[in-house]
């Protein structure tokens, strides 16, 4: 089941249970998504099973300070400079000292490497389900779990729109040997998006994937006779806290990793079979894993 599935599933849920919830609190203020990073060296050559073992020292991070990264942001134009397939040679045997465009490089080559071989294994467990202001009951959230647990299922390859993914989405980047393995660690900028997104776009999407189009996800409610009329002014999405861990073999590909993120959808003033509904706040965290989730050697 895709993101996309999940998030009909969720939503239909909780416009099921949204009308016995009482309370007229205000929807809570947008999550601060504002990050820093700092200037790493500039270095080259590809990473080989050769270079002698070491723990991390050193921390790689972008040097772009920008504010958070939304899919409004235009940092596709630099597609054609940084797919896989044209990515720069390392000069330096040290990962650690590698910026953060050759962190990006050396994963995207690793990503395109494993992509058509394995599977990611997703998960996506409720935090907090507020509808107007209140928290839904506990036997309610205890059944959408179950829900979700039981439809859970894999896809096929390495999660995100990684061949798009830029320096100015990286919010932190470290790279460093493990054994004869290389690990890669990076912290994406959050992400905040409308109800019309595509889910490879963005810092997050670059990176891990979104839940993509929520007026898709509406029209399939309806679809099933569920109504909804979303006020899409007032229709959020905010990314938080996201984070991607690989260990990549000697041979270049993708050991194991974990990809994941929290997610708060926001809806606000809209109408659920009729009714008016003032705020709907679900908070998930979605994890995306390759051979158990990320683990050192």
């Amino acid at each position: 089941m895709n993101l996309k599935s999940f998030s009909a599933l969720i939503l239909s849920l909780v416009l099921v249970f949204s009308l016995t919830a009482c309370g007229k609190d205000k929807a809570p203020e947008a999550p601060d998504n504002s990050t820093t990073a700092s200037t790493a060296a500039d270095t080259s050559e590809e990473f080989t099973s050769t270079v002698p073992d070491d723990t991390r020292d050193t921390t790689a991070t972008s040097a772009d300070t920008s504010e958070t990264s939304s899919t409004e942001q235009t940092a596709d134009t630099d597609e054609s400079s940084t797919v896989a397939a044209n990515v720069t040679t390392q000069s330096s045997d040290n990962p650690a000292e590698w910026s953060t465009q050759q962190i990006i490089d050396a994963y995207k080559k690793a990503a395109n490497k494993t992509h058509s071989g394995v599977k990611s294994q997703h998960s996506i467990k409720i935090e907090k389900i507020k509808v107007n202001g209140d928290d839904l009951p506990d036997v309610v959230v205890s059944i959408m779990k179950k829900l979700l647990k039981n439809n859970s299922s894999d896809k096929d390859g390495i999660t995100g729109g990684y061949n798009h993914l830029v320096v100015s989405d990286v919010a932190s980047a470290e790279a460093y040997k493990n054994g004869s393995a290389l690990v890669i660690e990076m912290t994406m900028k959050n992400q905040t998006a409308g109800p019309n997104e595509d889910a490879n776009s963005g810092s997050v999407g670059h990176a891990i994937t979104t839940v993509g189009d929520i007026s898709a996800v509406t029209k399939q409610l309806a679809d099933l006779n569920l109504p909804l009329d979303l006020n899409e002014k007032e229709t959020k999405i905010y990314y938080t806290n996201p984070t991607v861990q690989v260990l990549i073999g000697p041979d270049g590909k993708i050991v194991n990793g974990t990809w994941q993120y929290t997610v708060d959808i926001r809806l606000n003033n809209y109408k659920a079979f009729g009714q008016d509904v003032e705020s709907t706040s679900v908070v998930m965290l979605n994890t995306l894993t390759v051979n158990g989730g990320f683990k050192k050697m």
